[in-house]
């Protein structure tokens, strides 16, 4: 386990999605992109620079393997995990892991 994924332990999540979030930073990991222009392919996971702190009730809707909130469109969901992703960044110098 890379030292970006281990870091996630105790961190509270950056995507923080309205309705969806638990806010247990228990239960928080790094999410790893699924964008193929941060690295994602077919059983590959993105670089681990590309991702950001999420509690799992956030990582697993923005995997879709639970579903959004009907007023929540995929558009959304996507940008705020951009979002999560800067400040996930920022972090990440913090602890001068990248």
């Amino acid at each position: 386990m890379s030292k970006i994924r281990k870091s996630a332990k105790n961190e509270q999540c950056t995507i923080n999605l309205p309705g969806v979030c638990n806010y247990n930073s228990e239960s928080v990991v790094w999410a790893h992109s699924n964008r193929g222009i941060d690295g994602k392919g077919m059983g590959k996971k993105a670089n681990d620079e590309k991702g950001a702190y999420a509690c799992y009730n956030c990582h697993a809707t923005y995997d879709r393997q639970m579903k959004r909130p009907f007023n929540m469109s995929l558009e959304y969901v996507e940008n705020t995990f951009t979002e999560a992703m800067e400040r996930s960044k920022l972090l990440l110098k913090q602890k001068g892991l990248i």
